[in-house]
């Protein structure tokens, strides 16, 4: 890989990177929520409870909820000092989240009922989920929010999250910082980058994935805080259109492909099947060694 490429990859990294701006989240026993500012779409009764409005309505929920579970937003828990006590087995294998996640069990995903006895042992008072089709479930275990994936943007997702968890005022604290980090490379990527392409590629079995900004793996930093452009068919419907993603065939590559390959493949995939074809490997990118690989279970969130 070039100089200026690694340099581009080391780049989107650290900035991609989830980094701990507070404090204590290594700890042995799973961190709680502590009281603080409720969120403005919530009111608070005398029994300790405060309605929030959530994608399935409004819903009731403590009002300084102290055992947590999630099965997807991890990252954006840890990100304000609030460890759940059980999260998705995804969210944990996250390198980026190395040293965070002490204490937190990973979901039983063998079977729904597993799963389900699992949460229920540990009598949460929170549960939070991506998952509509568990919802029912998880209701009559606790009070569960809802969150429609896609919905919101990232910093929009990161700060209802943390109104659930009264922790407003950090959530700002790390969307600044955050900021400030985007910020600080942007010259940078853009002098590399110029007016050429930039795309997201992954592979899973026999199925090939092309995102823009409004998915995960980092489009939203390619695209709308740095500014950079897709190729035209990603361009116009995943960045400036409102499509997420799109299932390509190998044919399809050389209309989908940048200048620079962001470049994923899902764990235990086999990709020869792209690598090795003759298209594959004569595209530009591939040619002048602007292929980006990136760590599939890494990216796969948009914390």
């Amino acid at each position: 890989m070039a100089f200026l490429t690694r340099r581009t990859f080391m780049g989107l990294m650290g900035v991609a990177a989830l980094t701990p701006v507070l404090g204590g989240c290594s700890s042995e026993q799973p961190a709680t929520a502590q009281e603080g500012n409720q969120s403005t779409d919530a009111s608070a009764n005398a029994n300790g409870m405060r309605t929030v409005d959530t994608d399935k309505g409004q819903v009731e929920i403590p009002a300084n909820p102290q055992t947590i579970v999630s099965d997807y937003y991890l990252g954006e828990l840890l990100a304000v000092d609030v460890k759940p006590v059980i999260a998705s087995p995804y969210a944990l294998n996250n390198p980026f989240l190395a040293g965070m996640c002490d204490g937190i069990e990973e979901l039983n995903t063998v079977s729904a009922e597993t799963s389900l006895e699992m949460i229920a042992e540990k009598q949460p008072d929170l549960i939070i989920t991506i998952t509509e089709a568990d919802y029912d479930k998880y209701s009559k275990i606790a009070p569960t929010v809802y969150i429609q994936d896609g919905k919101r943007s990232d910093e929009d997702l990161f700060r209802y999250i943390a109104s659930l968890v009264n922790k407003e005022e950090a959530a700002e604290a790390y969307i600044n910082e955050f900021n400030d980090k985007v910020a600080m490379v942007k010259d940078e990527m853009v002098s590399i980058v110029g007016d050429r392409t930039v795309s997201i590629l992954e592979v899973w079995p026999q199925e090939i994935y092309t995102m823009g900004s409004r998915f995960a793996r980092g489009g939203s930093i390619l695209y709308d805080m740095w500014g950079l452009k897709a190729p035209e068919p990603i361009q116009s419907t995943m960045v400036d259109g409102d499509e997420t993603y799109k299932v390509i065939s190998v044919e399809a590559l050389p209309d989908y492909a940048g200048d620079f390959i962001l470049y994923g493949v899902l764990d235990g995939a086999d990709s020869a099947y792209v690598d090795d074809s003759k298209l594959w490997q004569n595209l530009p990118a591939v040619k002048a060694d602007r292929v980006l690989p990136y760590e599939q279970v890494a990216f796969m969130h948009r914390d």
